[in-house]
């Protein structure tokens, strides 16, 4: 442990000052191609410019990659102005518009050194991009993370800067060391009896807030769940309460849970929008690298003192998912604490409150995954666990239905290693593919009765079940991404939503308390549009029978 706790502070020095740019070449190179040097010759490698081009039938007989629909650069770029089509709107509503003016598949033209972004609603192209993707997956996206970890504190990441912004063998090797932690439930699992309690404790909070005749909160569900995730996702990264909703928050911990907003904030602004920052550094950007080191410089301080706290301990034995990963390797454990905090406290936040929107409109469904949960906590404080979470299909059901109708994302991203023929066109190697997921999953081709909040399509079994509802092809339901890329977040927010799901179906009935459906508003994600009014009325005891058709 010792040489370990050695390693990490060999990572870099103090991290307090905000360094300038490691070199001038750097800056220029990322406005020519969009990209730091370091990233582009990572892509060189899974992208050869220099193979031969295809002379097949499908490919002769193809239509030019010119010949794909789509805005011009100017009237896109105007749309996004005051008074533009696309001002302010959401991402659902844009990929609405766009999709039902050019058709299944169009082109987004590339400006201010982004590349053309080519987008499908096609499940056959979704087939031939995950079929051709290779052993290494290509998914670039977030210039402004690759410039802040490859350009601006190339000092601290040293080559490695983490699985969303490394590609090729770098990411590959990262990330088979790292799966056996983050992809399996039993490994995170052991983190449960920690994050059960962080809940319980945000569980008493919200009844503190609900007024108990009309069962509405004092505050906003939306700010007070991000607070539960903030402190769940700390502990699983940082292996420490920060205790965010107490009195006796620890003080970075408002900073930290700042930063990360306006990452989210900010990114969406320099990242998914026109945007000149690789010619000129504007104020917001300038704020959007201090938050990406405010994070690393917090972070990096607390994986420091847990590694100390571990080291005095003694352990022989890994028992948390910080101490399994620092077992593997101490940059690595570090980069995963980092993207852990960066990704996962919107994200949980914004998922669990869509999938507790749809549990709040459709009260049968409710009742019947409270019948689920009465047989797991007959008492409200029964203690979760390993074992007795095992047997929740419904509640996953629940959530896996509720990112169908509604992810936190419209759909994945690809960079294509080679030429291939998508709907009919020519699509030269190199060309970033935007596969339009929701659009699928939300048309009765594929989900039958999609408009219907339906958790049986997912059930393997019983009574209810009814697998013919859910759609036969594996390439169009990928809330968390799709194969080697998948979410490596996937099993952490997984276990955080069920937690907390449990314990609010289990105490209150729950409905929606607005005459109007649930809004978005766009940042990276799909976030709830403020006010968000749930009614929490709590669950007569008499009435929890095991059975009961009451509850």
């Amino acid at each position: 442990m010792w040489k370990m706790l050695c390693a990490v502070k060999k990572t870099g020095p103090g991290l307090a000052r905000l360094p300038q740019l490691s070199c001038a070449a750097q800056q220029a190179h990322q406005r020519r191609t969009g990209f730091s040097s370091a990233t582009e010759e990572q892509l060189k490698e899974l992208i050869d410019e220099n193979a031969p081009e295809r002379t097949d039938t499908e490919w002769l007989n193809a239509q030019d990659y010119s010949a794909i629909p789509g805005p011009s650069k100017y009237k896109f770029f105007r749309d996004f102005l005051p008074g533009g089509e696309f001002y302010n709107i959401n991402y659902i509503d844009m990929h609405k518009k766009l999709h039902g003016r050019y058709g299944d598949i169009f082109l987004l033209k590339g400006m201010f050194g982004r590349p053309d972004t080519l987008f499908t609603y096609n499940a056959d192209d979704f087939e031939v991009v995950y079929r051709n993707e290779g052993i290494w997956p290509i998914r670039v996206a977030l210039m402004s993370f690759d410039y802040y970890r490859k350009v601006k504190r190339v000092d601290f990441f040293k080559g490695r800067s983490g699985l969303v912004t490394e590609h090729g063998r770098s990411w590959g090797d990262m990330r088979n060391k790292v799966n056996p932690v983050m992809m399996k439930s039993a490994s995170i699992r052991g983190d449960l009896p920690e994050i059960d309690k962080i809940t319980l404790r945000f569980v008493e909070r919200l009844e503190t807030l609900r007024d108990p005749i009309t069962g509405l909160l004092k505050n906003d569900f939306h700010i007070e769940l991000k607070k539960w995730a903030f402190e769940s996702v700390t502990y699983i990264a940082l292996n420490k309460r920060l205790n965010m909703s107490s009195e006796n928050a620890n003080k970075e911990a408002a900073v930290l849970a700042q930063n990360l907003a306006d990452c989210f904030n900010l990114s969406f602004l320099y990242d998914m929008r026109p945007s000149v920052w690789k010619y000129f550094e504007t104020p917001g950007f300038k704020k959007l690298m201090r938050a990406y080191n405010s994070i690393t410089e917090i972070t990096y301080k607390y994986v420091l003192e847990a590694m100390h706290r571990f080291e005095s301990e003694g352990k022989t034995e890994a028992k948390s998912v910080l101490e399994k990963l620092l077992l593997i390797d101490t940059h690595y454990a570090m980069l995963m604490s980092i993207d852990s905090l960066t990704s996962g406290m919107d994200t949980t936040a914004s998922t669990f409150i869509t999938t507790l929107y749809h549990i709040a409109r459709n009260p049968e469904k409710q009742r019947a995954l409270r019948r689920e949960l009465m047989q797991i906590m007959p008492d409200p404080q029964t203690p979760l666990t390993v074992e007795n979470t095992k047997n929740m299909p419904y509640l996953r059901a629940c959530i896996k239905e509720a990112q169908r109708i509604t992810p936190i994302a419209p759909g994945n991203l690809r960079t294509l290693p080679k030429d291939v023929v998508l709907s009919g066109y020519r699509i030269p190697r190199g060309t970033s593919v935007h596969l339009g997921n929701m659009t699928l999953c939300n048309s009765e081709q594929f989900y039958p009765r999609y408009k219907e909040f339906i958790p049986e399509r997912w059930l393997k079994s019983g009574e209810s079940a009814c697998p013919e509802l859910r759609s036969s092809n594996p390439f169009i339901y990928a809330p968390f991404g799709f194969g080697p890329r998948t979410c490596v977040g996937k099993r952490i927010a997984e276990m955080e939503m069920e937690t907390l799901m449990a314990r609010l179906v289990r105490l209150y009935k729950i409905s929606w308390a607005s005459p109007d459906e649930m809004q978005y508003v766009s940042n990276l994600i799909l976030a709830p549009k403020a006010p968000v009014k749930f009614r929490f009325m709590p669950i007569e005891e008499e009435d929890c029978a095991i059975g009961s058709f009451s509850v």
